[in-house]
């Protein structure tokens, strides 16, 4: 599974090229620890994609209040973590707290025990869950127009999808839905990548997202249809979920190299309604890789304009292109645009 983070382009490039050098300048830049039997790459890898996600950072800091849950409060557990990483001297932080929040909260499906392997992406999803709860506890999860709610407001995207018949003309009622997460599987994208060869990544997940998504027509003509997604809000950051067949999938460097710096959500879905989202520009400001049973992650550090590898306590300055991706691990899990 390879997820990508989208924000909306705040003007100008992504950053200014550079050589990789001394990490002085990433003072701030700190890693999280791993201790042997831990097995808390997963959470390490998701935190730092949070911590370095601006807008994500700067709006939980404002909030003043929330639904605690005391030892199992994720929110207080997710807020420490990001107060150490602003004022600790140390160079790498435990996850503990949160590590054991997550595993009470979570202790009755069995997921994310403590000792024990979990996913990053689903890990990322049910912490911004989790948040939607303690902000919000009143608010169903489908329906959330909480102003304070980070979840939604900066997260989720407001869709609806509709099947319409182009041989009869009948149309499905539209089925409104949120996602906080757009799933898009690997094998489709790369077969969109040899029929499509000139279209941008956006028009690349849109097509690898329908295919084999086929309905009947509405009403029965015996047409079988695409389905159509529309955009109705404008995010302000966009998760692109990569479903892999299999942990030792051969597409890998075909996946690396079909990922695009910039993505448009015209292209993304079917249709855009809302006028700044038509606008959008998104630009790629992280990414998680999973490979051999460990998690490590990619950032955009916005104050330096660098890219920084985390490996738990291990942190890098790199230059992120397909041969930096290669070396350090073989499936990208998540990436993050801005």
């Amino acid at each position: 599974m390879a997820w990508a983070k989208f924000f909306r382009r705040p003007g100008g490039n992504l950053g200014r090229s550079y050589q990789p050098g001394s990490m002085l300048s990433l003072a701030p830049t700190k890693g999280l620890l791993n201790e042997p039997g831990q097995n808390s790459c997963f959470l390490n890898s998701a935190v730092q994609v949070l911590w370095h996600l601006d807008i994500f950072r700067r709006s939980l800091r404002q909030l003043p209040n929330h639904y605690c849950l005391g030892d199992s409060c994720i929110f207080c557990a997710l807020k420490g973590i990001f107060c150490q990483f602003q004022h600790s001297r140390e160079r790498a932080l435990p996850s503990d707290n949160l590590r054991n929040a997550l595993a009470e909260t979570f202790k009755d499906e069995q997921r994310f025990q403590l000792g024990f392997m979990d996913d990053a992406a689903e890990c990322f999803e049910n912490i911004l869950e989790r948040i939607h709860l303690h902000i919000a506890p009143d608010a169903e999860t489908d329906a959330c127009a909480s102003k304070s709610c980070i979840t939604h407001q900066k997260f989720a995207m407001a869709l609806y999808e509709q099947s319409v018949c182009r041989s009869c003309g009948a149309s499905s009622d539209p089925l409104p839905f949120n996602e906080l997460v757009h799933y898009v599987s690997t094998t489709a994208l790369c077969q969109q990548v040899l029929e499509r060869r000139d279209e941008r990544f956006g028009e690349l997940l849109q097509a690898a997202s329908t295919v084999g998504d086929l309905r009947n027509c509405p009403s029965n003509c015996g047409q079988r249809i695409k389905i159509r997604r529309v955009l109705m809000n404008s995010p302000e950051i966009v998760t692109i979920g990569f479903v892999w067949d299999s942990e030792q999938s051969d597409l890998t460097e075909d996946v690396i190299r079909s990922l695009g710096p910039h993505l448009n959500l015209s292209g993304l879905f079917y249709r855009v309604t809302d006028e700044r989202a038509k606008k959008s520009e998104l630009l790629l400001v992280g990414m998680i890789c999973y490979s051999s049973r460990h998690y490590c992650a990619f950032t955009y550090h916005t104050k330096s304009s660098k890219w920084v590898f985390f490996d738990d306590a291990n942190v890098k300055e790199v230059r992120l292109d397909f041969h930096v991706i290669k070396s350090f691990s073989n499936i990208p899990s998540i990436c993050r645009f801005g």
